[in-house]
């Protein structure tokens, strides 16, 4: 192992050339500067900033209904019900997307599902 010292001397000139270089590039700066010409900061006017966007609907998914000739006459006349009932059209898909948020939401809801597809898999 050597006993000799590393020694070593750090010349900080080039620093305070730099900030006197930077310091110098700002001088100009007059009270009639528009804020937007690169020289100035923009300063705040103290408006309330614009509300945020509401974000775009998530893009439906698709999904093909297979029904057999009694079910599609079914769900015919539940939309059809529905309009008289409502006072509008109903479509059959927004039908479909109410009773799986009522099956997902309502205990008996799924409990009366699981039971009719436990009759139709299990004669």
């Amino acid at each position: 192992m050597s006993t000799k010292k590393d020694s070593f001397t750090v010349d900080t000139g080039g620093v305070s050339a730099l900030l006197t270089g930077l310091s110098g590039r700002f001088t100009g700066e007059t009270a009639d500067q528009r804020p937007d010409d690169g020289t100035t900061a923009q300063r705040q006017d103290g408006t309330t900033a614009a509300a945020p966007q509401a974000p775009a609907p998530a893009k439906p998914s698709k999904y093909t209904l297979l029904l057999d000739q009694d079910d599609a006459l079914t769900l015919d006349q539940l939309a059809l019900s529905l309009r008289r009932r409502t006072g509008r059209a109903v479509d059959k898909s927004e039908i479909l997307r109410a009773l799986i948020r009522l099956a997902d939401q309502d205990d008996r809801v799924t409990d009366t599902l699981a039971r009719a597809l436990d009759r139709r898999t299990n004669p």
